[in-house]
């Protein structure tokens, strides 16, 4: 736990989280980390939900290196799925918000040369190749849909784990409204970024508990009721 008073560099140190290359732990102007991601606590966010996340991806990159699955790969492969991405008629726009990742990345994908391309992380190389190319050819700034059971089933197990519509709407930047209507089975299909994002954010809060991110116990408590209820109406419709 960070002591009042600390910098933002010394309160990493205390984290047993590393700053951002270079040291500085300035997160970038235009940056769109959000917190409860592990790059906001490497700028140097001291909240709780940044450094558990940290602290989850850290124990992901040690258990990839001990199984000889090593945390970076090379882009190649997925800097040319980008390409043919793009030659079907998506933009980088477009390929960023099917996959997850950062537009910027993807852009750097499409502008430079394969033997160019430095490592990139493996989750990264996985996201750009699970953009599914059939169907894309001839849509343009069209994100692809995809069924919504899987995410359903995400968003009501974290439901009765007590963490709340509320907080887990703020970390994938949605609505509560939207994931009701997913976890309730009234959005057959969304858009294969907003799929992978809960189901990632779901792997990742499974590991904690709302507590680890300052979720008060009340607040736990009303949302495992309602997904018990949800979950009895379910059963009873079928």
């Amino acid at each position: 736990m960070s002591i009042a008073g600390d910098s933002p560099e010394r309160a990493v140190q205390v984290a047993g989280l590393r700053p951002v290359s270079g040291g500085s732990g300035v997160r970038p102007v235009r940056s769109r980390v959000r917190h409860g991601s592990p790059s906001c606590a490497g700028y140097g966010c001291t909240r709780p939900e940044c450094r558990a996340a940290a602290r989850r991806d850290r124990v992901r990159r040690t258990r990839d290196l001990q199984a000889g699955r090593p945390a970076r790969v090379p882009a190649a492969e997925a800097a040319a799925r980008a390409v043919l991405l793009r030659e079907a008629g998506l933009s980088a726009g477009d390929i960023a918000a099917l996959s997850g990742v950062s537009v910027t990345l993807v852009r750097r994908l499409l502008r430079l040369p394969a033997d160019r391309q430095p490592p990139v992380h493996r989750t990264t190389a996985e996201a750009i190749l699970g953009v599914p190319l059939a169907g894309v050819s001839g849509r343009r700034r069209h994100p692809g849909l995809i069924p919504a059971q899987a995410s359903a089933v995400c968003l009501q197990e974290l439901a009765e784990q007590g963490w709340p519509t509320g907080f887990l709407a703020g970390q994938l930047g949605t609505s509560t409204h939207t994931l009701a209507a997913i976890r309730a089975r009234k959005r057959p299909r969304i858009s294969l970024g907003l799929d992978r994002a809960i189901q990632r954010f779901h792997g990742e809060l499974t590991t904690s508990t709302p507590a680890e991110y300052g979720i008060t116990p009340h607040r736990s408590r009303r949302a495992r009721a309602a997904a018990r209820q949800r979950a009895q109406h379910l059963l009873h419709t079928g």
